[in-house]
């Protein structure tokens, strides 16, 4: 298996995630990816956009919004599929089951907004086809190789 990995992800972001790779023989290299943040070459319509915490899906739902849109409108015009991998496993320390328990998401210091993005992501899957996956931060390598895959979990 060989994994594409963009060239926009932060080296130290994707540390623990190449480590993985090589733990496991997984060939990898390292491109601009026209959708998401990495994908099988063999299967080049199946991707997977990393996202670091809910935050950052939080952002790209409000905020980032219009810049993600067109990201989602691309995957349309491949007639692709992606998973969002979102790297929190928990909320107030409870294991996230679906994207159902986003709706009492509340970033640090901040308003519940939970419910706000909720809809926005909801939307989006029923639009798209994306689905949601939550894994905690030491998982993501294997998490990565699992959908697109490959490897020994």
């Amino acid at each position: 298996m060989m994994i594409q990995i963009d060239s926009r992800e932060k080296p130290r972001a994707v540390e623990k995630i190449l480590c993985e790779f090589q733990r496991q023989d997984i060939k990898y290299f390292i491109s601009k990816l026209y959708i998401g943040d990495y994908c099988n070459p063999e299967n080049p319509f199946l991707l997977i956009d990393r996202k670091q915490n809910i935050a950052e899906i939080a952002q790209n739902a409000i905020s980032g919004h219009a810049r993600f849109k067109r990201e989602l409108q691309r995957l349309d015009e491949v007639d692709g599929k992606m998973y969002i991998l979102i790297e929190q496993d928990k909320i107030d320390g409870k294991p996230i089951q679906g994207l159902e328990d986003l709706i009492l998401w509340a970033p640090k210091y901040g308003e519940i907004m939970g419910d706000r993005i909720y809809r926005v992501l909801k939307s989006w899957q029923n639009k798209h086809n994306i689905e949601y996956v939550f894994c905690s931060k030491r998982n993501t390598g294997k998490k990565i190789i699992e959908l697109l895959g490959g490897g020994k979990i």
